[in-house]
Parts: structure tokens; C-alpha cells; sequence
């Protein structure tokens, strides 16, 4: 880049060079108007009252001439010219035109004999023309000199004139007063453009670029980090609501950041309160779990002794079925603490649900008294881990399952669809719905309505979700009812056979 396209590149992005040098061309344009204008003007007044005074000069010239002719002395007339000649700086020269048109008498030897002026006749009075060889900087004037009465004894009376006098005069002084005017003109202009731009300049840098440049510095420093600097100086105009604007922003992000490190402070404890838990949770399911596997067997054959006594029996199966339901919570509890990494591959979300509805069906008082698959066919595949889908899908249809069987079954309704690059689950329900009041919790783990239940399945069906790159929701329509959704990401093209294999 050439050092004119980078100062024009930096021109570019001043703001004074673009207030600056738009305003400046336009005064000078009108500048040169006018000082075009005035000097027009001023030329043409000039003009006007110099061949004014030189068609007095040459009547008074005439006037004299005829003087000198009556008084008997014509060999004066030449002399009195040259006077003339002399005495006035814009005369030229000074001739007598005979009336046949030759030049008789002239201060110019050259003129002496030639016919400058071929209709003579056409000039009756005194007139002002441009000079016949054609020089712009010069003017001639035409008076007649008429044959009166006196003159008639030595010129006849065959002619109403005598001649003329033919007087050139110069335009230099007009053309040195219109360069004067407008070098005059110029160069108050150019003090007017001068004193204009540093009134400009010095507006501009107090009005707009430094409370700019103030503003753009605030901004840089908030970019930066610095979301404690202020822009605002108490300005009443538009750059003023602009900085208070701008410092008003910075104090809601200001808030926003406090909140959010709040946030993530009470997450980072909650997270190390948990992973605490967790581990303690592990430990004690482990230490709990075989025990409970060593109880089972002897509940089992106590049992069969005690098969014969009914009372007994019913006792010894009681205790069997909590025995169970501690250990299922003991796996569970194990799972969400220390859950199996994903084995990720390319899975069709149709054959999953088939067989979740299969587990659905064969189960006995389950809850639910009809089961409506609506499958969509030729459904794109998921990236998943088979197992883990299953075991999402399942929960959820236990779970509408069990909340229908308390109000004596319901119709359970599986959808599948394609959506934008995913595939979408809905699983619904025409159970009681969700207490509004108890909505926020529902992914919350060891958050339970159920007398029998843990609080993990939808806890750890979120996270198994989550960990595919998916998401779960549901809502409760104003019908009745819950819908749980699954939207998990369909399989890459590019990507598909290589999970497959």
C-alpha cells in the first residue's frame, strides 16, 4: 500500500476528516462562487463607468479638435492628440478618420493611411466597440464630427459629418483591479476557510471525538475485563445518553456476572457436597449390598421351612420383598454414583421402544389398560447406546405406568418422529399430571412421590440423555396428563457406518 492509499485509508476512518473535508469542500465551492461572482460583478461596474468617462473624454476630445479646426489652426490638431496621449495612461492612441475612411491624422504613424473602419457610416453618434485588430484588451470609441454651420465655408455641405475621432483606449487597469479583487477576495476566503476548520477542528474534538474516543476507550477496557469503568461525564446530549446507556449495561452485566459466579459457587459446592455423597453412597452400598445378598438366601430357605405355616410364610415373603427393594435401590444408587460409560453406536429408536412396549404389555396390574404405538417407519438413526436408551424409555413408562394404576389405568401413547437433524420420543400419559408445585423437582435426584420409589430413575434418564448430546423435557396439558419428551441427534451421515462398525 502506497503512502497516498494509507493516508486516504485513514482519512476514511476519522470522523473529523469526514465532517471536516465534506464541509471544507462545500465553503470553498461556495468561496469561489462568490469571489467568481464579485469580481464579475465589480468588473462589470468598472466597465460600465470606464467607457462612461471615455465617451466623455472623446466628446470632450471632439469638442476640442473643432475648437482647434475653427480657429484657423488644423496643424494643431496633432499636436493637441499627442497631448492627450500623454496625459491619460489608458488612451492608446488618438486619429482622425476622414470621412472616405482613411485615417489622416493619428499619434500611431501606423494608423496613418489605413481603413480600420470599413461602415464608417453606420456610427452616427458616440459609441463604444471593440478594437477592429481584434485585441480582447482593448476598446476604440466613435464620435462623429459633425459639419455645422461654421465649418461648412471650408468643408461644403455635401456631408453631414466631417469624421470621426477614433480613440483606443486599454483594459490592463480593469484586468490588474479584477486580480487585485480577486486575489483580495482569495485570500479573505482562505482566513475565512482557516479560522472555519480550527472553529470546526476545535468543536469536533470538544464536542464529539473526545467524549467518543472516551466512550471507545470505556468500551475497550469493558472488553478487556474491566467492567467497573464508567463512560459517562454528565453530558446532556445524545453522546451523554449513549455513555449512561452504556454504563447501564455494564452494571446489569456487572450483576449478571455476580450472579453468575454466585451460581456456579453454590453449583461447585453442591457438585463437591455430592461427589462426597456419592462416594459414601458407594461405599455404603457395597458394604450393604452383600449382606442384603447373604439375607436373601437365608430368607429364601426359611422359606421353604416355613412353607407350612401360612402366617409365617407371609412374613418371611414381606421380608423378601423389602430385602429386594433395598438391593434394586442399592444397584440403583450405584448406577447414578458410578454410571457405566456410553457405548455409543449407530441405533434405531423404533426396535428400542418395540421392546420397552413388549416389557410394558407383559407386566400384570401395571397401570396401564391400553398401549398406542405410533411409530414413524424408516426412522433416521441415533447415535446411542442401546442399553442406556432402553433403560430411559423404560423408566418413563414405568413411571406413567404406575401413576395411571393409582387412579385405576390409562392409555399410554409412544410417538416417534423425525425432527430437524434429531429424532423426538414423546411418551404420554392420561394420569393425574404433575403438582404444579412439585414440577421444578422432577430431575432432582432422590426426589420421589412414590411410597416404594428412590428418586433416581428420572435423574439418571436426564443425565443418560444428556451424556448422548440430547434433551428430555415434558409439560402437562391443560387436558390432563403427561408428556415426556426425548429429542436425541440423528447419526451423521459420515459418521453412521463407522459407529455401526
Amino acid at each position: 500500500m502506497n503512502p497516498f492509499e494509507r493516508l486516504f485509508k485513514r482519512l476514511d476512518s476519522s470522523i473529523r476528516a469526514r465532517i471536516l473535508l465534506p464541509t471544507a469542500l462545500l465553503f470553498a465551492l461556495t468561496m469561489a462562487a462568490m469571489v467568481a461572482s464579485g469580481v464579475h460583478l465589480y468588473s462589470s461596474d468598472i466597465e460600465r463607468g470606464r467607457r462612461e468617462r471615455a465617451q466623455i473624454f472623446t466628446e470632450m476630445v471632439a469638442s476640442g479638435v473643432s475648437n482647434t479646426m475653427l480657429s484657423g489652426q488644423p496643424n494643431a490638431v496633432p499636436a493637441l492628440l499627442g497631448t492627450l496621449l500623454a496625459h491619460n495612461s489608458e488612451l492608446l492612441a488618438a486619429s482622425l478618420v476622414a470621412p472616405t475612411g482613411y485615417v489622416s491624422v493619428s499619434t500611431a504613424p501606423a494608423l496613418v493611411g489605413s481603413v480600420p473602419w470599413p461602415e464608417l457610416g453606420q456610427y452616427e453618434k458616440t459609441t463604444v466597440v471593440q478594437s477592429p485588430n481584434g485585441n480582447a484588451l482593448e476598446y476604440a470609441v466613435l464620435h462623429p464630427i459633425p459639419n455645422a454651420a461654421a465649418c461648412v465655408r471650408c468643408h461644403g455641405d455635401h456631408s453631414h459629418v466631417n469624421g470621426w475621432l477614433d480613440l483606443r483606449f486599454t483594459r490592463h487597469s480593469i484586468e490588474d483591479a479584477e486580480s487585485r479583487l480577486a486575489r483580495t477576495l482569495i485570500l479573505a476566503a482562505s482566513g475565512a476557510l482557516v479560522c472555519l476548520l480550527a472553529i470546526l477542528l476545535w468543536l469536533l474534538g470538544r464536542e464529539a471525538v473526545t467524549p467518543l474516543q472516551r466512550l471507545v476507550n470505556a468500551m475497550r477496557r469493558a472488553e478487556a475485563g474491566e467492567l467497573t469503568v464508567r463512560a459517562d461525564e454528565g453530558r446532556p446530549d445524545e453522546l451523554g445518553i449513549a455513555a449512561r446507556g452504556f454504563d447501564a449495561m455494564l452494571a446489569a452485566l456487572r450483576r449478571s456476572q455476580s450472579e453468575l459466579e454466585a451460581f456456579y459457587r453454590e453449583r461447585m459446592v453442591r457438585a463437591d457436597r455430592f461427589a462426597a455423597v456419592g462416594e459414601i453412597a458407594t461405599g455404603l452400598a457395597h458394604e450393604i449390598k452383600n449382606p442384603l445378598a447373604g439375607l436373601s438366601g437365608a430368607l429364601e430357605l426359611l422359606a421353604e421351612d416355613l412353607s407350612a405355616n401360612p402366617q409365617h410364610a407371609e412374613v418371611v415373603g414381606e421380608m423378601r420383598h423389602q430385602v429386594q427393594r433395598l438391593t434394586h435401590t442399592m444397584e440403583s444408587l450405584l448406577s447414578f454414583a458410578r454410571p457405566p460409560k456410553a457405548k455409543l453406536r449407530s441405533t434405531d429408536v423404533n426396535a428400542t421402544l418395540e421392546k420397552v412396549l413388549f416389557l410394558i404389555r407383559q407386566q400384570r396390574n401395571g397401570g396401564v389398560s391400553e398401549v398406542v404405538p405410533e411409530l414413524m417407519p424408516e426412522l433416521p438413526s441415533v447415535l446411542a447406546d442401546p442399553s442406556q436408551l432402553e433403560q430411559v424409555f423404560l423408566n418413563i413408562c414405568l413411571n406413567a405406568c404406575q401413576a395411571m394404576g393409582a387412579q385405576g389405568g390409562g392409555k399410554l401413547t409412544v410417538r416417534s418422529r423425525p425432527g430437524d437433524g434429531n429424532v423426538v420420543v414423546e411418551i404420554a400419559d392420561t394420569g393425574p399430571g404433575i403438582p404444579a408445585d412439585l414440577r421444578a423437582q422432577v430431575f432432582k435426584p432422590f426426589f420421589t412421590t412414590k411410597r416404594e420409589g428412590n428418586g433416581l430413575g428420572l435423574a439418571i434418564s436426564a443425565r443418560i440423555v444428556a451424556e448422548h448430546g440430547g434433551h428430555i423435557g415434558y409439560r402437562c396439558p391443560p387436558e390432563g396428563g403427561t408428556v415426556f419428551t426425548v429429542t436425541l441427534q440423528q447419526v451423521r451421515a459420515a459418521r453412521a457406518p463407522e459407529q455401526a462398525a
